[in-house]
């Protein structure tokens, strides 16, 4: 061999000596005897020595002293004795210093001429971060695992599509399937139902979209019989969910039991009171000629104890309609302080019994709010009853109504009784909740009074609470929404009456609907299904339309999902007319059916008549009103100006005179700037509600930049210096462009 071909040889091992030793991955070279011919720094770094040559020094029985498990040092080699290669081959090795690591290696082994394995060489990389990251994911399913099958409901996982992901059978009740074989990799549609397919899929799509829990009910076949069941569903994934199925078979029959039993003791027990206290009231009276003194203090007993009984069986329904839903209130805007003055002229005798007055304080003159007079009548006098008994003889309750704010009236009636006792008052609305004292027991009451007035302020919209203090008194109070009376509208001439659409497939319920309609100044046409409906909503322009829910052709809740889907019906005011109105209010309240008003059948004329004339003033081609919070007065002279094509604007100086003109006005628009002199803008924000319940839209237009959370709520923020007259203008268009004719608002401003 030449110098050259020595020099050109000893160039490129010292290359590839460069490259073993500089290499990320561990090199190595083994006996069949178990010791290191060679090992690189990356392999010695790995196991934790601090060269190479110590590595090899230190391990010269590699199976023991490398392997945790010696076996897989010996599995090892047989693999290799069986092929030229190994890959992947992954094992748990203990390091210089004790601490344990997962590698994975590569390996070949080198025979002579013979065929036998003279050493093993390979590459070793450390995976010990993934293999932890895998026990922990095994360990994470096998938990999973565990509680899936621990629960005894049905589980499933569904994708978007309906196909069963997973699937385990239930414990404890009967169902369509037997095993996940039967249902994992097939569709819903394919093994249930259709309706129930149908609301697997919507509640899986619905909770995959909003992220929130669905929760629903239906019922299946089973062997023959009806089952009940309860569906809840959450989303797991992108594109699937997880459902839990409940049996609630037995509960939907203990319900119908107890109210079987509610309904029949109740009867049982309300036909012989009544001819008991009738007849004992009569005895008081007088019919029966006079009697001694001592069998009329028996009767009256007798008396005073059915009279309790009445009432507790009152209670009882009225407690069994509230947990059913069943409870109807008859909702209408009410005077507020004549009905509580009539609730007390009604209570004076029951508080003359205890030698007590009832005083009423008030400001108020014109206060309405929306509710059930019955009703509200049931929660005072539970209010006043309750004063009444625990107040000393000689003492007045007082009850006030006041203003909470320009939202909101609060009544209060306050005793000066003992006061609640600390440990109660945690539990004072609770069903059957009384102070366990002696006193209070002497006192009388079913306990259920309060839970039944909390029940019914609620249903009103409103919130009740107490104050008390011990040896001071309580004063109990409700709050309720007040109502603003709508604008009256104005009924458009002859020849010009405001067209609305009449879907209904009952003639005589139509036909009613048109006369109504006519004789208060609108022009109508009737379509007795949804396909004539459509057609005519394409050949004219309504300012609203009445829909039925049950038609020949189609259900009403997908008809107006159609409608609402297309640009020329997209914003129509829909006000829905049904038998069923009620079953569906809940759904209909979403924004993906923007009615205006649901109205039960039969029909309540006067709510009719005031849902379509909100519904026309947000079609008719009145100027929009806005109103400018701000300020400085040029800036309120140059926006004016700028919107004199589109609105009226009314100014407001200060935040005080935003509020009274919010108090006293509908507005469409509202542009608030944030720095007044009397506090900072967005505190308008809690009284901007139409007299529709609507929130009023905001256009914050200010030298502040909003903060992120501030600007959330708000429809639209602009920073002044930085928009342009033009932008302001758009901006304002776009907010109320539903409600003014496309002509009104199609002109051009400079300045």
């Amino acid at each position: 061999m030449t110098d050259d071909s020595l020099e050109s040889f000893d160039r490129v091992a010292a290359q590839y000596y460069d490259l073993f030793e500089h290499l990320v991955e561990g090199i190595f070279r083994t006996t069949p005897a178990g010791q290191y011919l060679h090992a690189n720094a990356a392999l010695a770094k790995l196991y934790g020595y601090v060269s190479p040559d110590a590595l090899v020094s230190a391990l010269t029985d590699i199976e023991h002293q490398l392997y945790v498990d010696p076996d897989r040092r010996r599995e090892f080699m047989a693999l290799l004795e069986d092929s030229e290669m190994i890959a992947d081959f992954e094992s748990c090795v203990y390091c210089q210093d004790g601490q344990t690591i997962w590698i994975s290696e590569n390996a070949r082994g080198v025979r002579d001429e013979t065929g036998r394995i003279i050493y093993y060489e390979g590459t070793v990389k450390n995976i010990t971060k993934r293999k932890l990251a895998e026990q922990a994911l095994g360990e994470s399913e096998a938990k999973y695992r565990i509680l899936f099958n621990a629960i005894p409901d049905l589980m499933l996982r569904l994708h978007r599509d309906g196909t069963y992901l997973d699937f385990k059978p239930p414990t404890n009740f009967q169902t369509y399937f037997k095993s996940p074989d039967q249902c994992i990799g097939k569709n819903v549609r394919d093994l249930l139902p259709p309706a129930n397919a149908q609301l697997y899929l919507q509640a899986v799509e619905e909770v995959i979209q909003t992220g929130k829990m669905k929760v629903f009910e239906f019922q299946l076949p089973i062997e023959g019989q009806s089952r009940d069941y309860e569906a809840r569903f959450v989303a797991s994934g992108v594109d699937e969910a997880l459902g839990i199925i409940r049996n609630i078979t037995e509960r939907k029959r203990v319900e119908r039991l107890k109210n079987e039993f509610v309904s029949v003791v109740s009867h049982e027990l309300r036909t012989p009171l009544t001819s008991i206290r009738g007849s004992l009231g009569l005895i008081i009276g007088g019919i029966a000629g006079e009697i001694s003194a001592q069998a009329r203090e028996l009767i009256d007993i007798a008396h005073k104890n059915s009279e309790r009984l009445v009432l507790l069986i009152n209670d009882i329904l009225d407690v069994e309609k509230i947990e059913s839903g069943k409870m109807h209130f008859e909702m209408k805007p009410l005077a507020l302080v004549p009905l509580v003055e009539q609730a007390i002229v009604a209570n004076q005798a029951y508080g003359e019994q205890f030698k007590v007055q009832f005083v009423l304080e008030h400001d108020l003159t014109e206060v309405k709010i929306n509710g059930d007079s019955n009703r509200l009548m049931q929660v005072m006098a539970n209010l006043l009853s309750n004063a009444a008994k625990f107040s000393p003889p000689g003492s007045t309750v007082e009850v006030t109504v006041r203003r909470k704010n320009l939202e909101t009236v609060r009544v209060t009636v306050r005793d000066h009784g003992p006061g609640i006792p600390e440990e109660f008052r945690y539990r004072i609305f609770q069903k059957f909740a009384q102070a366990d004292t002696s006193t209070t027991r002497q006192k009388g009451g079913t306990g259920l009074g309060l839970s039944i007035s909390k029940a019914i302020v609620e249903r009103l919209g409103g919130t009740i609470g107490f104050e008390t203090e011990m040896g001071v008194g309580t004063a109990f109070y409700f709050e309720l929404p007040m109502v603003t009376q709508a604008p009256a509208m104005k009924l458009s001439a002859p020849g010009n009456q405001p067209p609305i659409l009449i879907c209904e497939d009952n003639q005589d319920v139509a036909t009613l609907l048109s006369l109504i309609l006519q004789h208060s100044g609108y022009q109508t046409d009737i379509a007795y299904d949804a396909a004539t409906a459509k057609r005519l909503l394409a050949e004219k322009q309504y300012v609203a339309a009445t829909v039925d829910l049950i038609l020949p052709d189609q259900d009403g809740l997908s008809l107006i999902r159609e409608l609402r889907k297309q640009e020329s019906t997209r914003f129509l005011p829909i006000v829905v007319v049904s038998a069923i109105a009620d079953q569906e209010r809940e759904e209909l309240s979403g924004s993906t059916y923007a009615v205006i008003d649901c109205l039960d059948k039969p029909i309540d004329q006067e709510r009719l008549l005031a849902a379509v004339q909100q519904a026309l003033c947000q079609k008719t081609g009145t100027r929009a009103k806005i109103l400018h919070v701000e300020d400085d007065p040029d800036i309120l002279q140059v926006v004016s100006r700028m919107l004199q094509a589109v609105a009226d604007t009314i100014p407001a100086l200060c935040l005080r005179e935003a509020i009274q003109h919010l108090s006293r006005e509908t507005f469409d628009l509202v542009i608030l700037d944030l720095n007044l002199p009397d506090g900072f803008g967005l505190e308008v924000l809690p009284y901007l509600s139409s007299h529709t319940g609507v929130a009023i839209p905001v256009v914050v237009f200010s030298a502040q930049e909003m903060e992120l959370e501030a600007a959330r709520k708000v429809t639209a923020s602009l920073v002044k210096s930085r928009t342009s007259n033009q932008e302001l203008l758009d901006t304002i268009k776009a907010l109320i462009h539903r409600s003014i004719p496309e002509a009104a608002i199609e002109s051009e401003f400079s300045l």
